[in-house]
């Protein structure tokens, strides 16, 4: 009764492997044999275990694996008897992940021995990633890119969270991040100027630029007026060249020792309440004085607002003189950009995005955004900055969108700080004090693969995975920022051909800027880069 019960069960499962495919091999064989039921098996990309049947009668046989990397073992290689009665065999076969970059494929063979015939069964394997088409035109340029990099703590607001030399050395040192942009606050009190000397040093000898902007036109140029109802500094008018006067003597102060200022705001977010400036009064400024702040030879940024308010920036741009005496346009983006669900984040994107035709070959720069959802929350889940998937949906992706409008550069808010670019000791950090951040590793991505270069066209044909690239001086390298944004693992084409070598990084919520697959085709027609699911990719093609 076992025996009966037991070829029951194989021709069960016979019958149950042949209804899956039309590829089969005959059951209705008569006299001494051996062969495989069916032809071909799919593997699972990631490996597995796969169950073979062979039917054999009055025999011996033997299995043999052809060249290939998908069989790792097989249960058993040898079988058969000679007298035995027709019966079916179940053979295990244990294979291996897929982890190239092609579809493979790999023969097993079974030889019958009575008859010295072979039948093939033919393992396929695809590949564990979906395949991006990706448009890249050389010729297409759009911005100058400046670089990337943070805010420097002020010592007036950050007694508690200031930044070691040590961290300045891990974010812009040659064995560090590589950022190549510091802002700093102009303080009040002149006395405080000599806080952030040495890092900005330490910043512009590893090839940074330093740019500084104006909070507080202190209290003996201003006045407190009524702006909605609060009392609010102001710069009274008839010290308007005395307030040049202070931006011109920081300037010359940082000069001495050594900084060279690359530029300077006329006041940082004017439509809030550190000093508030109504959009006629910057107009005036600039025309007044600016000319005199641009002859020591440091660039001229304005508005600056909280974000980009077309109130301040259109004022500006559209009044000649004023837009003369300005070097940069400058603005932060904390009234919506990235979420198209909220019309007026939309709206003020496409504002943004539509500035560049209009700067008459300036430049516009995105000089603070911060992200730190769930903050005020006394429940660590709601910390939502500490997760990967925030921090690639957010910094990343609006850093990418920033360089899709022709942004030439892109500053976030404090460095150091538990929603920054490094941690602090705060218990929210997800990071340890000094330690870089996932948000830290994603400026890097940008400033290392995109400072100094020209941005070129560059599309592709899935929404969710997107791609920015960059040409440098010389025309020798392209670079190549891309977003996975999905869940699944990709595969960007690059159509880019005479490339002479090719390297990639990867960050994800498992790895840090880590060495990644990127391969040239055989043809010399394109260049293939595996992406991980949710993560943000950085390669480099010679050419």
């Amino acid at each position: 009764m076992k025996n009966i019960l037991s070829v029951l069960f194989l021709l069960l499962t016979v019958s149950l492997f042949s209804s899956c495919t039309e590829e089969e091999n005959s059951l209705n064989n008569e006299g001494p044999h051996a062969l495989f039921i069916r032809k071909s098996m799919e593997v699972d990309v990631n490996g597995g275990e796969l169950q073979a049947i062979i039917d054999w009668e009055r025999t011996t046989w033997e299995i043999s694996v052809g060249e290939g990397e998908i069989v790792e073992n097989i249960s058993t290689t040898t079988g058969g008897d000679n007298q035995g009665e027709k019966q079916y065999e179940k053979v295990t076969i244990t294979c291996k992940a897929n982890t190239t970059m092609k579809e493979r494929t790999q023969i097993i063979q079974l030889i019958d021995k009575s008859n010295n015939t072979v039948t093939d069964l033919i393992l396929e394997q695809g590949v564990p990633f979906k395949r991006v088409a990706m448009q890249i035109d050389p010729t297409l340029k759009y911005q100058n890119v400046k670089g990337f990099g943070g805010m420097y703590n002020p010592i007036i607001w950050c007694g508690g969270f200031l930044i070691t030399n040590e961290e300045m050395e891990k974010l812009y040192g040659p064995d560090g991040l590589g950022y190549s942009i510091l802002r700093l606050m102009i303080y009040p009190d002149k006395n405080d100027w000599e806080t952030d000397v040495e890092a900005a040093r330490i910043a512009q000898n590893n090839g940074a630029i330093i740019f500084a902007c104006p909070w507080d036109c202190t209290d003996a140029l201003s006045e407190i007026i009524d702006v909605n109802g609060e009392d609010t500094k102001h710069l009274k008018k008839e010290n308007y060249e005395a307030y040049a006067d202070h931006l011109i003597e920081y300037i010359d102060f940082m000069k001495s020792k050594g900084i060279n200022i690359y530029a300077i705001s006329v006041q940082n977010e004017p439509d809030m309440d550190f000093t508030y400036w109504y959009p006629n009064e910057v107009v005036e400024f600039l025309k007044l004085y600016g000319s005199k702040i641009r002859q020591t030879g440091v660039l001229l940024m304005s508005p600056e607002t909280c974000g980009m308010s077309p109130e301040y920036t259109d004022a500006v741009i559209n009044d000649s003189e004023a837009f003369a005496q300005t070097d940069i346009l400058a603005g932060h983006l904390y009234q919506g950009f990235i979420n198209w669900d909220d019309s007026y984040a939309k709206e003020r994107h496409d504002y943004v995005c539509n500035l560049y035709p209009r700067l008459q070959g300036k430049s516009w720069w995105m000089t603070e955004h911060l992200f730190n959802d769930g903050e005020s929350s006394e429940n660590p889940e709601e910390w939502e900055f500490r997760n990967w998937d925030y921090c690639l949906n957010h910094l990343a992706k609006e850093i990418q969108m920033c360089m899709e409008g022709n942004c030439s550069a892109y500053v976030y808010w404090y460095i150091k700080r538990f929603y920054g670019l490094i941690g602090d000791s705060d218990q929210r950090s997800p990071v340890g004090e000094g330690e870089i951040s996932k948000n830290g590793y994603i400026m890097a991505h940008f400033s290392q693969y995109a400072t100094n270069t020209t941005r070129i066209e560059a599309t592709t044909d899935n929404a969710s995975v997107t791609a920015t690239a960059y040409i440098n001086n010389t025309s020798s390298e392209i670079t190549v920022i891309l977003l996975n944004l999905t869940n699944s693992i990709q595969c960007v084409s690059i159509p880019l051909s005479g490339v002479k070598s090719v390297n990639a990084v990867e960050t994800n919520e498992e790895c840090n800027m880590q060495d990644v697959k990127a391969e040239i085709s055989e043809d010399g027609q394109s260049v293939d880069v595996i992406m991980s699911r949710n993560s943000i990719v950085s390669v480099r093609l010679a050419i």
